[in-house]
């Protein structure tokens, strides 16, 4: 140590030094400004499009693996006159849906921009426009009653997110009310 240029007491102060900064900069990038509005939207964003892949599944469980315990469901326009729901009665009516078909998606549709998933951070909402939709099951007693090989409309959805962004409290759930009404008339048979 006799060949280096430094006292010992200037080590121990650069040493001090580099160790101050090593503990600081964890901090500093916990505080940075942005970092955590876009993680905090990363996280949401993610548990979204997990909820939307979970339609292609044809399965209600995967459907509602993502809801929180107060999770409620809602379809709009109001004049449709359809419940609101919490998590089991949501549950059923995805069982009823997904009986129609054999293969079902929910695909976002981009603005202008190439955006097709919006997030308000005021509200922990994730919005996007879809394209929803698939072939229809006409094994299927509901689905052999559409007397169609595909249906296919769009929606709005606005998803509220807890607030760690991992669960889905609420989904509104604005539909095209033309063909929702289409096709509570050929169903209407077999709900009768």
């Amino acid at each position: 140590m006799s060949n280096l240029p430094f006292t010992a007491s200037e080590i121990r102060l650069a040493t001090l030094g580099l160790v101050s900064i090593a503990a600081l900069l964890p901090i500093l990038y916990a505080f940075w400004p942005g970092k955590k509005q876009t993680s905090n939207q990363d996280i949401r964003i993610q548990t979204f499009n997990t909820f939307l892949e979970s339609y292609s599944t044809l399965r209600p469980e995967a459907l509602t693996c993502l809801a929180s315990p107060d999770f409620s469901h809602a379809v709009l326009p109001l004049s449709l006159n359809l419940p609101s729901r919490t998590l089991a009665p949501f549950q059923q009516h995805a069982t009823q849906v997904f009986s129609l078909f054999s293969s079902f998606c929910l695909l976002p549709i981009p603005n202008g921009a190439d955006e097709a998933i919006h997030f308000s951070p005021d509200t922990d909402t994730v919005i996007a426009h879809c394209k929803m939709g698939g072939k229809v099951n006409a094994q299927s007693e509901m689905g052999g009653v559409l007397g169609l090989e595909e249906w296919w409309t769009e929606c709005v959805l606005f998803v509220r997110m807890s607030e760690d962004g991992k669960r889905i409290v609420e989904v509104r759930e604005f539909v095209d009310s033309k063909k929702a009404e289409e096709l509570r008339l050929r169903l209407s048979a077999v709900f009768e």
